[in-house]
């Protein structure tokens, strides 16, 4: 048997498997499965067919991967499975019998661990609105996690050299207001300016500056004054012959 064949599946809320598979995992043919088959639903009323409260045989087709012809098959619950196999004998077939039955007994707890939809209309729409609350949510979280993504990146070459040239006009500014010799003064201002810069953004260098930081660093820069003690220094840089 190929270990990779899947044995049962879901079909309409219960657990399935075919006629084709069948033959192929007990090295039947197929036409001799469903002729068994047949002579199996023949024999049955039909208040034993449906016993257990689905039919345990139905009738469908499928394509042919080769010649793309259309050919029958029969799919079969636990319990048609369970009637057929009880046809097949020998040790091998045993093996396959508890293999499928094994399938169906996993599948089937599978199915019953998962919650219950509910059947009332109302409920229905509760649960759809209570999903719809929980998608906007994880959408919601995924989309504060691609903006922190974005706004981490390191600014780009256009908005560095605009804090750059806002850093040099708003020097420039300050010490024309004050009177003070810029050539002079530049060096200081600039390294007071660029520290509370790198404080408030919380970086070593204005280098490491992230897009997030934007828009605080240019307020700052609009609102800047000189800390006292480099105002101190300036002071004593005037005094200076």
């Amino acid at each position: 048997m190929n270990e990779e064949t899947q044995l049962v599946v879901m079909t309409n809320g219960q657990v399935t498997t075919t006629s084709r598979e069948v033959a192929q995992v007990f090295g039947r043919e197929h036409r001799d499965v469903l002729k068994a088959i047949d002579n199996l639903t023949k024999d049955l009323d039909e208040g034993v067919r449906n016993f257990s409260q689905a039919p345990m045989f139905t009738e469908e087709t499928y394509v042919h991967s080769q010649n793309h012809q259309e050919y029958r098959q029969v799919r079969m619950n636990k319990d048609g499975f369970t009637l057929l196999a009880m046809g097949f004998t020998g040790s091998k077939a045993t093996q396959f019998k508890l293999r499928y039955i094994q399938a169906f007994n996993e599948m089937e707890e599978t199915l019953r661990s998962q919650p219950a939809l509910p059947t009332n209309p109302l409920d229905q729409i509760v649960l759809l609105a209570q999903g719809t609350t929980q998608l906007s949510k994880e959408v919601g979280k995924l989309k504060n996690k691609v903006d922190e993504l974005d706004g981490n990146q390191v600014l780009n070459s256009a908005r560095y050299e605009y804090i750059s040239k806002a850093v040099s006009a708003k020097v420039r500014e300050y010490a024309n207001v004050n009177n003070l010799n810029y050539k002079k003064v530049n060096g200081e201002l600039r390294r007071d300016l660029n520290r509370q810069i790198n404080e408030v953004a919380g970086v070593k260098i204005r280098r490491d500056l992230r897009d997030k930081d934007f828009d605080t660093v240019t307020q700052l820069i609009s609102i800047w004054t000189p800390a006292a003690a480099t105002i101190y220094q300036l002071k004593q840089m005037e005094l200076e012959v």
